[in-house]
């Protein structure tokens, strides 16, 4: 497995990669998708003071380059993208664009829609080139996590998957990836990308696609040809809360993170299985979040010599429980107290001018205003994926050596 002479220089040392004009990636102010919620994080860790810390180094975000994006989208589907920035700037004349996902109520179109995700997945690759090169341990890109994005085609609110792009740059450096997705709707796009490829472990975590968006994630995905055993799903059931997302963790990411051995953890952060999202069933809360960075944690230092890229993800309660969850999520990372936290009256504030109600305290939350239905179905979920993926992984991983 491949290392970076200089990680051990690197130990403890985390970059966050983030600038304002990362908002640029915006469909318009109707849309689910908000540049607001990383806005509003970046700017609740700063007013905590916890981008101050002497292990903490900002970095301002670069576009990723052409032959960054052709390794994870074709070039025909990237010039569909450019062609789709010029018809919203004025420069083209419109053209039907459906094929490539764009133009759509998912993917509208907006001036910026080529500099914009370049920009985020710049972002991603660049967080991930400080892992590789050594000058990091931890890299956090809050823009992040855009992993619905396919080859050739936009869909759920993602144009390019920088979460893919920045996994890609890692492979061409020799390095071994796992990537884990927490959030809500299934990492279908990161899925394809590396789904014949026995170089990367996908996990995702997830609402099953029977009552959620994009439809797909279930157990029998395990990967193909070289990759067969390398892609693992838990399809979770609506309402599965707090519990199931941490015993995915200790069932299935633990387990199948310690017989992949990668030398790199990616991780997408997604908050959107909250109880409170307007587009999600999960009925997570607020203290889940800092309890499945401490595991994630844990597992990257037990797995990967702590070699962790974090991006963002889903999370459509954009002025409140977003920013809230990734803070006590990443505070949790830099080992912060977040359960006691009070949040600046100055953040307050502006997360209510944004119309967000935001309380006293970081990780107040009353949880859902109803009492979820007893469901017995999980020990036999898990089973389920032990049984198909994590068998078929142990066996890929035997074969491999």
């Amino acid at each position: 497995m491949a290392r970076s002479a200089e990680s051990e220089h690197a130990r403890g040392q985390i970059t966050v990669v983030y600038g304002p004009e990362l908002a640029s990636y915006d469909f318009g102010i109707d849309h689910p998708l908000q540049p607001t919620r990383h806005e509003l994080t970046v700017d609740l860790l700063s007013s905590l003071g916890w981008l101050d810390d002497e292990e903490v180094r900002l970095e301002s975000p670069r576009p990723a380059a052409l032959s960054e994006l052709l390794t994870v989208h074709s070039y025909q589907y990237v010039q569909a993208v450019e062609l789709a920035q010029a018809i919203a700037r004025g420069e083209k004349p419109p053209a039907n664009l459906a094929v490539y996902g764009l133009d759509t109520g998912d993917n509208p179109l907006f001036p910026d829609i080529y500099d914009a995700p370049a920009l985020y997945t710049g972002a991603s690759v660049q967080a991930m080139e400080t892992i590789l090169t050594g000058q990091a341990t931890h890299a956090y890109n809050p823009a992040g996590g855009l992993h619905h994005a396919m080859r050739s085609q936009a869909s759920g609110f993602c144009v390019f998957n920088d979460c893919a792009a920045a996994i890609a740059r890692a492979l061409e450096a020799g390095f071994r990836v796992a990537y884990v997705d927490v959030d809500a709707h299934h990492g279908d796009g990161v899925q394809a990308a590396f789904f014949s490829d026995p170089r990367v472990l996908t996990i995702s975590v997830h609402e099953s696609g029977r009552f959620l968006f994009p439809g797909t994630g279930a157990i029998d995905e395990i990967g193909m040809g070289e990759g067969k055993g390398t892609c693992i799903n838990v399809p979770l059931p609506a309402l599965a809360g707090d519990i199931a997302l941490v015993q995915s963790l200790t069932e299935i990411v633990g387990p199948a993170l310690r017989l992949f051995r990668p030398d790199i953890l990616v991780t997408q952060t997604g908050c959107d299985a909250h109880h409170a999202d307007p587009l999600t069933h999960m009925t997570a809360t607020l203290p889940v979040y800092p309890k499945l960075a401490r595991a994630l944690h844990d597992l990257a230092h037990e797995c990967c010599d702590g070699r962790w890229l974090i991006v963002g993800g889903g999370g459509y309660d954009p002025a409140d429980i977003t920013p809230r969850a990734w803070t006590a999520f990443f505070g949790a990372v830099l080992g912060r107290p977040v359960e006691d936290t009070l949040l600046p009256e100055s953040w307050r504030r502006r997360s209510r001018e944004l119309g967000g109600n935001p309380p006293a305290l970081l990780l107040d939350d009353p949880g859902p205003t109803y009492t979820s239905l007893v469901d017995n179905s999980l020990p036999a979920l898990f089973q389920e994926v032990r049984a198909k993926a994590l068998a078929e992984l142990e066996r890929s991983m035997v074969n491999e050596s």
